[in-house]
């Protein structure tokens, strides 16, 4: 069998030895070639499109870009050393957020007067929530 004998000839090769001669009797050679009868790629003709067939044009209508909405306040910076953000507008509520000395914050509503509460928005990380008025100015 053929395979034994490729098998025994890999073993051979693989101690080092050569593996033996075979002759051409050993193998069947045949000549072949291949000739299709018709070629098989056909070139392109044009395309017929029947009478009945005609293009259609569609208008689309165009839909207006929707506006982003526009922040409403005005740019605030803190002038403390840090200004507490707090949920609501005085001492007693929870501290959201700490905010240092020059950061600048949206003022979406200003508080009254020196002891007045500003609602403001932290525009890095939208966290809303009020600062006392006296610790920011627009500069």
């Amino acid at each position: 069998m053929p395979v034994k004998a490729d098998m025994q000839d890999a073993f051979t090769v693989a101690q080092g030895a050569e593996p033996a001669a075979e002759s051409a009797a050993d193998f069947n050679v045949v000549s072949a070639s291949f000739l299709p009868q018709k070629p098989l790629m056909v070139p392109q003709t044009t395309a017929v499109i029947p009478a009945e067939v005609s293009p259609v044009t569609v208008a689309l209508e165009a839909q207006p870009e929707p506006m982003p909405e526009v922040e409403q306040g005005r740019v605030f910076y803190v002038t403390a050393a840090s200004a507490n953000v707090r949920q609501g507008p005085g001492k007693d509520h929870p501290v959201l957020d700490s905010l240092p000395r020059g950061e600048a914050v949206l003022v979406l509503v200003e508080g009254e007067g020196r002891d007045g509460w500003s609602l403001v928005r932290i525009e890095g990380d939208g966290v809303e929530g009020y600062v006392a008025s006296r610790l920011l100015a627009e500069e």
